[in-house]
């Protein structure tokens, strides 16, 4: 394992093969969910589906407190519960680890499902994102173009308000965010070219996708961007070309989302097959 840091500060760690990847990943996960929590009593996590996921299913169960409620007090007034006179306190507990989603398919909660396979389950995790939408749009039928508007809305209303997600700034800021990358050099659901990806920088937090085989939510690159720090993992000699690109910079504009993915920590996790047509 080597590691390297490129010109415009992101780092570059070239593994022998995905396993290593996948083993470093554990790591991470596991070490910056001890730190959030030690630090401010939580942890988020977003994390797309595919072999990003799969490699969590290694993650421990007593590395972490995973399945811990942290005792959070409230106060309210009489103007939000009229029949209390008197400003009172209220306690409830609130999931120490969470976990959200880079996108999710809405009727099929591929993400969702993937999450609860691969480690969720294992490690009593509770609080795990699921699509918000109405019962009757749950049965995998096309969606009406307002169910995915409203599961959108919903989405960022929770990013926008959730306590373990620091929105001391301007949008969402997760502690940790896992990304895989596409043989076009696409992340999450933002692809080369799209109306998404050229709308970064206008503060969008999530958006929807509504199409014939595809009623989808995702979060924006300008949300990506936000996270406290980021990992791209990619792998195999099928991504070698988007990996040249994304390193290099030799890309058409909004042509290798990956590429834009910038954060206060980026890391690239490569191995040597993904690295093949990039020297650093």
């Amino acid at each position: 394992m080597t590691t390297s840091a490129l010109a415009d500060g992101r780092t570059l760690t070239v593994f022998e093969n995905d396993a290593a990847v996948a083993k470093q990943l554990v790591a991470d996960v596991t070490a910056a969910a001890n730190a959030a929590i030690s630090a401010k009593g939580s942890f988020s996590l977003c994390i797309p589906a595919g072999s990003v996921v799969s490699a969590l299913k290694e993650l421990s169960p007593s590395a972490v407190d995973w399945s811990k409620d942290i005792f959070r007090v409230a106060a309210f007034s009489s103007r939000t519960r009229p029949w209390a006179g008197h400003n009172k306190e209220s306690s409830q507990t609130t999931p120490v680890v969470n976990v959200f989603f880079t996108g999710e398919r809405l009727g099929a909660n591929k993400s969702y499902t993937a999450a609860i396979d691969a480690f969720c389950d294992k490690c009593k995790i509770e609080n795990v994102f699921f699509p918000i939408f109405r019962p009757l749009f749950c049965t995998g039928a096309p969606l009406p173009e307002f169910a995915v508007k409203e599961a959108t809305a919903a989405y960022t209303a929770l990013l926008k308000s959730h306590p373990a997600i620091d929105n001391s700034g301007p949008l969402p800021s997760f502690d940790l965010l896992l990304l895989g990358v596409g043989d076009d050099g696409h992340c999450g659901s933002l692809h080369p070219q799209s109306a998404h990806i050229k709308a970064a920088g206008d503060g969008t937090v999530t958006f929807g996708i509504h199409k014939e085989g595809k009623n989808q939510i995702a979060i924006s690159m300008d949300v990506m961007r936000a996270s406290k720090k980021v990992i791209l993992a990619c792998t195999g000699d099928k991504k070698k070309d988007a990996v040249r690109r994304a390193l290099s910079g030799d890309f058409e504009p909004h042509g290798c989302p990956a590429a834009l993915v910038k954060a206060a920590a980026t890391h690239w996790y490569v191995d040597k097959a993904s690295l093949a047509d990039f020297k650093p």
